[in-house]
């Protein structure tokens, strides 16, 4: 989801400032890729955070290719200097893999248009059931990589690495349905 704010990288530089000096920030938000759990309009409350820090199933700031891009976290590689994080939209099913230092910030709270002005409402962005599912997935597989065979360098993943990434795949979708619309 792009923020509202120009595409150019001085626009993240002043984010990440008013963010060190206040430590909050609130971003109205345009696109569909996080809808229902953020929509087009509202404005989101957001805290400073390092990306190593992020727990999966949290949705962030962060610098993409030419603007800032609000999605969920739903995976981490690596660890250290090497750590990436893999970001996707709750309505997308596009994956983005960025460095930990470009996370600027997380989500906090979304404001919520009333129906007539002045009747707006914040609410706190609590995990939900997709939050959730991404981080048993991953506190599993954590669990489970010492047991697991490595994966043999520039090979295909195989038959049941394919099978595993559709079945994941199929339950993101499903769970998606569930989202509560926030209104």
């Amino acid at each position: 989801m792009r923020l509202n704010l120009s595409d150019e990288p001085l626009t993240a530089e002043l984010l990440a400032e008013s963010l060190g000096r206040s430590e909050s920030a609130i971003i109205g938000v345009n696109g569909t890729s996080m809808h229902p759990t953020l929509q087009m309009g509202w404005r989101v409350y957001v805290r400073p955070v390092k990306g190593a820090d992020l727990k999966v199933g949290e949705i962030a700031v962060f610098r993409g290719e030419r603007y800032l891009t609000i999605h969920r976290l739903i995976w981490k590689e690596g660890s250290g200097d090497a750590l990436r994080l893999v970001f996707r939209g709750d309505y997308n099913r596009l994956r983005e893999r960025v460095q930990a230092s470009a996370v600027i910030a997380k989500v906090v709270a979304v404001e919520i248009p009333g129906r007539r002005k002045g009747m707006e409402r914040v609410v706190s962005l609590d995990p939900d059931i997709l939050a959730r599912f991404y981080r048993i997935a991953y506190g599993l597989f954590r669990l489970l990589r010492p047991i697991l065979p490595p994966p043999a360098p520039g090979s295909p993943i195989g038959p049941f690495g394919r099978a595993a990434r559709a079945t994941f795949a199929g339950i993101e979708r499903l769970l998606a349905l569930f989202l509560r619309e926030r209104r």
